[in-house]
This record gives C-alpha cells, structure tokens and sequence, in this order.
C-alpha cells in the first residue's frame, strides 16, 4: 500500500463526509413524504438506517488517529461496493507517541489483510461474506491486529507459500506481493504472525503482535 494510497483513503473519508451534508435535504423530503403517505414501518427502517450511517462515520472521524479513521472509512465503502459486511474495532486510546510503529506501517499491513480478506470472502454468496478487522493496546504494551474473514480456508502446507512474493492463487490482476509485504514489515518490527484456518466454520484469521516499543 503507497503513501498514494493512503492519501486517496483519507480524500475517501471527506467525500463520504460532504456527501452526507450533500444529501441531508433529499432525506428530509423523503421523510417528509412517507410521513405524509403513513409509511410508518418503511419511515423507521428508513430513519434507522440513516442514522445508523451518520453513526458510523461520526465515531470514525472523532477517533483519535485520522489516519485509522480514514482506512476504516475507504474500506467500509469498498465493503458496502462488494456486498460484504465488514465490522471493525479501533483503540480508544492510541497515542501516536508511546509507540515506535509507524502508523503508514499499521496501515500496510491493516489494508493488505483486509484486501485478501476482502478478495477471499468475495467469492461466496453474499449473505455468507463477513469480514472483522481490530486493532488494540493490549496490557503488555503490544498493539495487537486482527483480521478475520469467512471463505476458503488456507491448508497447513500453504500457511508459509502465501507469504512468498508473487505467490497467488487468485489468478490475474492479483501481484501476490500483499501478505509478502505484511510479513515483511512484521518481521521489521520484530513482531510476530500467526494464521489460524478453521475447516469446520469456514474462517481464516490472521493474528499479528507488534512490540509498542521496537527495538
């Protein structure tokens, strides 16, 4: 992921901001309109949604990394775009300065997992596409990082064949380098990687622990 990239999801997070002020006079008026039909079911589901939407990208912004807030956003708008539901988790206590990772580094490797998660679970029905992705501080001064996506499940003798550069079994348009670079920056940092895939509910989830303070 470029600092290209990065810049684009940022731009993403105010489109989708001066979108919903864009929008708020169509809203009302349907609002208004269904008020005066007696579409009282329809008006609570429509009202629950709107607000469920502005929620959503208010908490986001607030959060106290912009940067964050803007790779939540973009992905909640690819997600929306694929027909995935994609839930997310952030810290409520990141401080930029009690850790030596750098965040362009947490969001290389936040978006390359949820990229191939995205790819993965996009290939069932879409009822069955569920991605989670979180980020904690955890009590022993790591930063924690999950990515969770239902789909194909990774066998043992691929676990360690997915991170070589330019190993893919998506076909064309794929590089093969996202999990590559995440190994990468993870041994970087000294932190550690595991991948655990479960035949049984059909899930593949990818643990990541960085140290706050690498050496």
């Amino acid at each position: 992921m470029t600092q290209e990239v990065y810049v684009e999801e940022i731009n993403d997070m105010f489109t989708s901001i001066r979108g919903q002020r864009h929008d708020f006079l169509n809203h009302v008026q349907v609002i208004h309109t269904m008020v005066q039909m007696g579409r009282t079911e329809q008006l609570k589901t429509y009202v629950a949604d709107l607000v469920k939407e502005t929620q959503d990208v208010s908490e986001i912004v607030q959060h106290c990394s912009p940067a964050l807030a803007a790779f939540v956003q973009a992905k909640i708008t690819v997600a929306v775009g694929k027909g995935i539901s994609f839930t997310y988790e952030l810290p409520g206590n990141w401080e930029a300065e009690d850790t030596t990772i750098k965040m362009i580094d947490i969001i290389k490797i936040m978006g390359n997992l949820v990229d191939n998660a995205f790819d993965e679970t996009g290939l069932l029905p879409q009822n069955e596409r569920h991605v989670h992705a979180s980020i904690l501080i955890s009590d022993d001064k790591t930063i924690q990082i999950q990515v969770t996506n239902s789909g194909r499940t990774i066998l043992p003798e691929e676990k360690e064949r997915i991170f070589v550069p330019g190993y893919t079994t998506k076909g064309e348009g794929h590089s093969g380098l996202g999990l590559a670079i995440v190994l990468e920056r993870v041994k970087h940092y000294r932190g550690k990687l595991d991948v655990h895939s479960d035949e049984s509910i059909k899930t593949t989830e990818f643990r990541i622990s960085l140290p706050k303070q690498s050496a």
